[in-house]
């Protein structure tokens, strides 16, 4: 064959995608001019329509554009990420990557262009004055989207969230600070007088305050009755429901100290006068047994009781602050009498009541005048640690950490992650229970203040620790502050417990790295100012200056790699024994001319065969497309067919 032309079949050709990563080095400077972008955004209770002088950053600067894309970021990415992840944006392992949005937040926004599909996970570092940011790439493992402080080793945080059964910061706090806005964008309303008739309208708002708001806020139960359907549910992976009863919700000073912490951590107030308290129905997963191990922690900021020259003081009642004891919820039989069933018209059939859940008890913290008191009970025995938590008069200058645990036989109580007080428990019956959880108060039997309590103006000049109130009942209701308050179904040692101090929020993580899509978030409230809005783009290295009392500090480095989709086009040109025996060279034609195609003497021997330096890829209707250039020139064989594999990439 003569014919310099043969046809591809299907099998001959392919086209294989692979990735191929190109590393990105930028300064302040170089980020700017490449369109990196940063954003500080805070939340805001009012509605898209109605952003004004309340909407700024978390610089406290009046941004509204910044208050839309904190909506847009929790939107897209954080809302609902536990139930509805296959909704969110961005790769995830259930697992092992943990969205939390706070109030404020900070967002580092990369262009399409230059990250390609995505940003490679391991890849992403961020360097600002003092701080060394990046993904949390584990060898064997990879990364899952989380962003640490460089040096953390994140196996000395307790990250299985499995482990996790109970956890309430509470997250979403923030939204309560005000009750006078209506939350979110569209409300029910549910007859008060008729609540079996259901929703009876519905309508959308703009920000608009309510009138005659609360005080306290309460967990609404009009719409069901069912444990499910309390719209309030713990910040665990198991979404425990509760409910919140007279409670109060403000800022702490956690998160805000230090050169990066604008930020805050909501927190949980508690009242004893107006009896505030959470409660959660009996649990089989905080039910430990005495062969259990467990630790619960929490931060903690005691308020004491009643007024002597315009100071508070602590009592010496029990003031619960989370127990499993005491008080459980039943419904009770339906019986009038010994043997008259009750009509199921009359009022109180079938209905919830508190009842003793019996002498035992898994666990019960609770304070008493300047001590914290640690106790589990098997109904005969009792071990009781305590540790004393407050000043002298029961002053607190600020939160602190407390992590109560039970590990093989000790019961140990830790203060700010240090060890100081211990105990050893030799049960012989069980300490599980029915009981409710409760943490503020202890259930029914506690009480709220009566004389003597907060705000009371009978309160005299003096006032003499333990002499006030209702004798009678010695459980009162928790005053002060809790928040960032945690239960897990295992013991740690000493350097976790230390970790879950320091980092408030008992975990490793400051934000996340959404590689498919472009963003850095900071959202961890103690580091909100890594990134700020003078950071990327504006400062140049190692500069410094101060921007409302806070020293800003410019962002060093932003390295990545951009992963880049490319594809590899594969050609099999198999030359057959028979096939190509002639050569096209001019040189070995008679008269050496195109025009002339008659093959030179020299050239017809039958041992003579072309050699191979070219082969071009044509379209049907013979446009040359690629050209493959041999490394030298290849000899036909006339015994064996020959193939040429072409790759080029696109």
């Amino acid at each position: 064959m003569s014919e310099a032309y043969k046809k591809f079949t299907a099998q001959d050709k392919a086209i294989v995608p692979f990735n191929a990563h190109k590393q990105y080095n930028y300064n302040s400077s170089s980020a700017a001019s490449n369109k990196v972008t940063y954003f500080a955004t805070k939340w805001t209770s009012e509605s898209i329509s109605r952003y004004s002088s309340a909407s700024i950053n978390s610089l406290g600067v009046f941004d509204p554009i910044n208050a839309i894309k904190y909506r847009q970021l929790d939107h897209l990415f954080y809302k609902n990420f536990k139930t509805d992840s296959y909704n969110r944006f961005g790769n995830f392992n259930y697992l092992m990557h943990k969205r939390e949005l706070y109030e404020n937040a900070s967002i580092l926004s990369i262009p399409t262009g230059l990250y390609g599909y995505e940003i490679k996970p391991g890849s992403f570092y961020l360097s600002s004055s003092n701080l060394k940011v990046l993904d949390d790439f584990r060898d064997g493992q990879g990364a899952f989207g989380n962003l640490i402080i460089s040096g953390t080793d994140i196996d000395n945080y307790p990250t299985d969230v499995r482990e996790n059964v109970f956890r309430l910061d509470p997250i979403k706090g923030f939204e309560k600070y005000n009750l006078d806005i209506y939350k979110d964008y569209a409300l029910k309303f549910i007859n008060p007088q008729h609540p079996e008739a259901g929703v009876y309208k519905v309508f959308y708002k703009k920000g608009h305050e309510i009138t005659n708001a609360p005080t306290t806020y309460n967990t609404p139960r009009d719409i069901s009755s069912s444990i499910s359907d309390i719209p309030e549910k713990d910040d665990s992976y198991y979404l425990t429901p509760f409910t919140y009863n007279n409670m109060e919700f403000a800022t702490s000073s956690l998160g805000s100290s230090g050169s990066y912490g604008y930020g805050k951590f909501p927190s949980l107030k508690f009242n004893s006068s107006t009896g505030s308290y959470i409660a959660c129905e009996h649990d089989t997963k905080f039910n430990f047994s005495k062969e259990e191990d467990f630790a619960i922690s929490f931060w903690m900021e005691p308020e004491g009781i009643g007024l002597n020259s315009n100071k508070k003081h602590i009592d010496n009642k029990k003031r619960y602050i989370i127990s499993k004891s005491t008080t459980k919820t039943v419904i009770p039989p339906s019986f009038q009498g010994k043997n008259t069933s009750l009509s199921t018209t009359v009022s109180g059939n079938m209905q919830p009541k508190d009842v003793n859940a019996g002498p035992q008890y898994p666990f019960e913290i609770y304070m008493v005048s300047r001590s914290l008191y640690f106790d589990r009970f098997d109904g005969e025995k009792l071990n009781s640690i305590n540790c004393i938590v407050t000043g002298s008069e029961g002053a607190v200058t600020s939160s602190n950490h407390i992590l109560c645990q039970k590990t093989g036989s000790s019961t140990e109580i830790y203060f700010n992650g240090n060890l100081v007080a211990q105990g050893t428990e030799d049960f012989e019956f069980k300490t599980q229970n029915l009981a409710n959880l409760y943490i503020g108060s202890k259930g029914s039997l506690s009480k709220a203040e009566k004389d003597g309590g907060i705000g009371m103006s009978a309160i005299g000049s003096t006032f003499i620790i333990g002499t006030y109130g209702d004798e009678n009942y010695p459980y009162s209701y928790y005053n002060g502050k809790l928040s960032n308050i945690n239960i897990w179904n295992r013991a740690y040692n000493t350097t976790i417990i230390k970790n879950v101090s320091e980092s408030i929020n008992a975990s490793p993580y400051i934000g996340n790295v959404f590689y498919r899509n472009g963003f850095a978030t900071i959202t961890h409230p103690k580091y909100q100012s890594i990134l700020n809005s003078y950071g990327v783009g504006i400062m140049r290295i190692g500069s410094t200056f101060v921007v409302g009392n806070k020293e800003v500090n410019g962002v060093h480095k932003l390295n990545f790699q951009g992963t880049h989709k490319i594809r590899e086009h594969e050609y099999q040109c198999t030359i057959e024994e028979h096939e190509f025996n002639q050569t096209t060279n001019i040189t070995a034609r008679k008269d050496q001319s195109s025009e002339n195609n008659e093959i030179a003497n020299f050239a017809t021997s039958s041992e003579f065969k072309p050699y191979i330096t070219s082969i071009g890829l044509y379209n049907e209707v013979g446009d040359l497309l690629v050209v493959g250039k041999l490394g030298q020139p290849t000899k036909i064989s006339s015994e064996t067919d020959t193939t040429f594999i072409i790759r080029w990439d696109t």
